[in-house]
């Protein structure tokens, strides 16, 4: 069995890691925030087109993760000195780049032009989310075998992004992305997320014993990654949710109407505390319950609830009710802390098939088939704002549009939820089959860096 301390993540590394977070969360979530309320509601971009873009936006972002998943994995570190950094450390400032290129429309009532614009940002802004953001996430299952340490690591990274990124949400929440405020202060969190991932790359370090790992041909790696259960389960699931996430925080501005006065507050408060402590409790849980039961049972619990909250929402027009049904859904949602590291187990379970490390590969086929729901979740959304009547770019909105919104808000995400539930009752690795694939890695991990001494 491998030495604990040898499991341990350094502090460096651990910190390291963490600090990714922050450029990581304040660029992804303040687009996932903003794009939408920019293009459909500012600029008020036809809803065919916005469907389109949707569509093309899907395509992209679709294709670029394996690719990009691929090129990390076949990076030669003895030329470029490292496998996954480099991309961190020379892809920040492009990314940072094309962020800044989504705030600036290039017209206000040209629909042709902004729907232009509206495609080439968002996939550009995607495709080095993608390089950056991938093999980032990449770094933290071949620094440590160890479970434990992974989702601790996991939520330090979660809970430091958080404690950044809802001030920052806070500020930006009710903030006209067109106004010259906002663009300034975009420009701001650009260049400190440059810093902050330059030095992401200079304290997390890669394992030696994997930089002789090679990875397989583009097509052979693609079969290898979809023949486990374990990965394809997990990618049912990870659509699911993957999908709500993108009905989520990109429409807060369409909730904010039901949440009633001081809505984004309540929103964020109940998003950090309750969210992170539901985590906390959940990782406190996982040694005597295990993760796929965690899920199960507390998923069940919050599917149930969100279908009586739908119900009561509905009769009734008590934004109270909508906070205190938000707060309770958030607790029973506190499972999320397990789905990088639930990935991570089947990069774990590929090794031992291949030999290798290829968590660049996974994580690209991973956002393969979960980001097209980023892309489908808002034509989703749209469509059902459309049916009931939603008004854009207007605080008065018809008692059709209300109830829309509530469809939104508590019905598909109720739906949507038992159906990812489903996908991972089946998930395999747990219980005996989970010690097994931990006790078999350690032992090969050990014979790698053997072979280096």
């Amino acid at each position: 069995m491998e030495n604990q301390n040898k499991k341990q993540l350094s502090s460096r590394n651990l910190w390291g890691y963490a600090l990714g977070a922050i450029p990581n969360g304040l660029l992804v979530f303040i687009f996932g925030l903003k794009y939408i309320e920019l293009f459909f509601d500012k600029l008020q971009l036809d809803p065919t087109l916005f469907v389109i873009g949707q569509v093309i936006y899907l395509v992209i972002n679709a294709i670029n993760d394996p690719l990009l998943g691929q090129m990390s994995d076949r990076t030669n570190p003895k030329k470029w000195g490292s496998r996954r950094t480099i991309y961190i450390k020379y892809g920040a400032p492009i990314w940072a780049l094309t962020f800044m290129i989504v705030w600036f429309p290039w017209s206000f009532d040209n629909q042709i032009i902004i729907f232009i614009h509206f495609i080439i940002s968002v996939c550009l802004f995607d495709t080095f989310f993608t390089l950056v953001v991938l093999v980032w996430m990449a770094l933290m299952p071949e620094m440590t075998s160890d479970l434990d340490e992974r989702n601790k690591a996991n939520l330090l990274a979660t809970i430091v992004g958080a404690v950044f990124v809802i001030p920052m949400f806070i500020i930006i929440g009710v903030m006209d992305p067109t106004s010259s405020e906002f663009i300034f202060l975009m420009l701001i969190v650009a260049i400190v997320s440059t810093i902050l991932l330059i030095i992401t790359a200079s304290l997390c370090q890669e394992k030696p014993e994997f930089q002789k790992d090679e990875g397989l041909p583009l097509i052979k790696a693609v079969k290898e990654t979809l023949r486990l259960k374990s990965f394809l389960t997990y990618m049912g699931y990870i659509f699911c949710d993957a999908f709500l996430g993108s009905i989520g925080l990109s429409y807060l501005f369409v909730y904010l109407l039901v949440l009633g006065e001081g809505g984004l507050l309540y929103y964020f408060a109940i998003f950090f505390f309750i969210g992170y402590g539901s985590s906390i409790l959940c990782m406190k849980l996982r040694p005597k319950w295990g993760m796929r039961k965690i899920l199960l049972r507390f998923g069940v619990l919050k599917v149930i609830f969100t279908f009586i909250l739908f119900a009561l929402v509905v009769f009734t027009d008590a934004p109270i009710i909508v906070v205190f049904g938000l707060a309770i859904r958030t607790f029973l949602g506190g499972y999320t802390v397990f789905n990088t590291p639930i990935l991570y187990l089947s990069i774990d379970e590929d090794e031992l098939r291949n030999g290798s490390r290829r968590e660049g590969m996974f994580i690209g086929m991973d956002a393969l088939i979960h980001k097209p729901s980023q892309s489908i979740g808002p034509i989703v959304a749209t469509f059902i704002l459309g049916i009931f009547g939603y008004i854009q770019n207007s605080d008065l909105q018809p008692d059709s549009a209300l109830l829309g919104i509530k469809i939104l808000m508590f019905l598909v995400p109720a739906i949507v939820s038992a159906i990812g539930l489903i996908f991972m009752y089946f998930y395999p690795i747990h219980g005996e089959k989970l010690e097994q694939l931990r006790e078999k890695l350690q032992i090969l991990h050990t014979e790698k860096r053997e072979r280096l001494e």
